[in-house]
């Protein structure tokens, strides 16, 4: 005689009265499981805001649907939220893997990319976070998709639970800036919404990773707030094409790579491998647990050899257009360890930079166009110890 799984009929949504009792009074059968994927570190934004970029994985292993409707940062000791995303704003910070919406079907999964922030002047809310998520369970109707559960169900729809507790990590690391002169414009930056950087959640020997969670994407506007003047696909044309790139801060090059073409921009490169991803590009180690990554740049323009000590200031390359790039801009963040894809990325802030305002969103899309940006006056002014976060425009000494 074969027996059934004690737990097979909640699997199924539809649970036996017995298999509900099994449950203690602080358990909750929640049908997804949530996994955050590193500890939240504190940076302290352009905006005067300190934010704590973060993100959680939620699987479905059942075999209903199950909806996402609300998901709460909490102080754990308190039970009190810091930060709430539901209806629309949960809708745009949650990557759906498979299915729509903020509903994961049966095997799906989805990754919540959360920002909790707060005035600089206030006191951090909580030392632990932790997730607390409000779900409605449904069941796979005649047709394939979602239904409600049936009336006489031993489990309720609509629950809440508390899941994935973390510490809050140490602050982000002061750095010098990788370019100098003036509009500097920080593409794809952090935090608040799902951009290529902060969307970029990997598998690497089987564990997530999030390597451009602060990746900045740095691209140089004219007098003008063109990105380049004449033919695109000359790389002449694109003024700050060869710009130096600076070391951040003393270290020790522990990863490069120089045997890339320049891409003519435009299309979208092809034959990448995934040694060749990131192009021309250099690795150093600047202590404390923190890598920084130069990307993109020239071919044979490496100020630097493996084993090589640089220091803050130092050129140490070229802003070229190579690997998996379609217009000549720096990649720069920092990461946790010395592979740029098998690593988390960590934050940091500039020393100093000055900020002209904000490009608005959409414009920078159509700045590989030849297109002018518009530029929001927000933010303007002298800025030290932040960082320029999505769509800032800024100048560095």
């Amino acid at each position: 005689m074969r027996l059934k799984p004690l737990a097979g009929a909640a699997a199924c949504i539809i649970a036996t009265a017995s298999s509900a009792q099994s449950l203690k009074p602080d358990e909750v059968l929640s049908s997804i499981v949530v996994q955050q994927l590193a500890e939240p570190r504190p940076v302290l934004g352009a905006d005067n805001r300190v934010h704590l970029a973060y993100e959680l994985a939620i699987s479905n292993p059942g075999k209903g649907f199950v909806t996402l409707d609300k998901v709460e940062a909490i102080d754990p000791a308190f039970g009190q939220s810091v930060s709430t995303l539901t209806g629309d704003a949960l809708t745009r910070m949650t990557a759906m893997h498979s299915g729509s919406g903020n509903t994961i079907p049966p095997g799906g999964t989805a990754t919540v990319f959360m920002d909790v922030s707060f005035a600089a002047a206030d006191d951090r809310p909580a030392d632990n976070l932790a997730a607390r998520i409000t779900a409605t369970r449904q069941i796979v109707g005649h047709d394939g998709k979602p239904a409600p559960l049936p009336s006489d169900s031993p489990v309720p729809a609509t629950f809440t639970f508390t899941a994935a507790p973390t510490p809050v990590g140490k602050p982000a690391m002061v750095i010098e800036p990788p370019l100098r002169g003036s509009g500097w414009l920080a593409t794809n930056g952090c935090c608040d919404r799902i951009t290529p950087h902060r969307g970029a959640v990997l598998a690497v020997n089987g564990a997530y990773r999030v390597p451009e969670r602060f990746a900045i994407d740095w691209i140089q506007l004219d007098a003008n707030n063109r990105a380049y003047e004449g033919a695109k696909e000359k790389l002449a044309s694109w003024h700050y094409y060869g710009a130096p790139i600076y070391s951040v801060a003393d270290g020790i090059v522990v990863t490069l790579y120089d045997g890339v073409a320049e891409q003519v921009p435009g299309p979208h490169p092809t034959g990448l491998t995934t040694a060749a991803i990131g192009g021309n590009m250099l690795v150093v180690d600047i202590g404390g647990g923190a890598y920084a990554f130069y990307a993109h740049l020239q071919r044979g323009s490496l100020k630097a050899k493996l084993g090589d000590r640089v220091k803050a200031g130092q050129v140490i390359g070229l802003l070229g257009n190579t690997g998996n790039s379609t217009a000549p801009h720096l990649h720069f963040h920092l990461m946790d360890g010395p592979s740029p894809l098998n690593a988390n990325g960590i934050p940091y802030v500039f020393r100093k930079f000055t900020s002209t305002g904000v490009v608005v969103i959409g414009d920078e899309d159509g700045l590989e166009e030849g297109k002018a940006a518009r530029v929001e006056k927000k933010r303007a002014g002298e800025h030290a110890n932040q960082l320029p976060l999505d769509n800032e425009l800024v100048s560095f000494e």
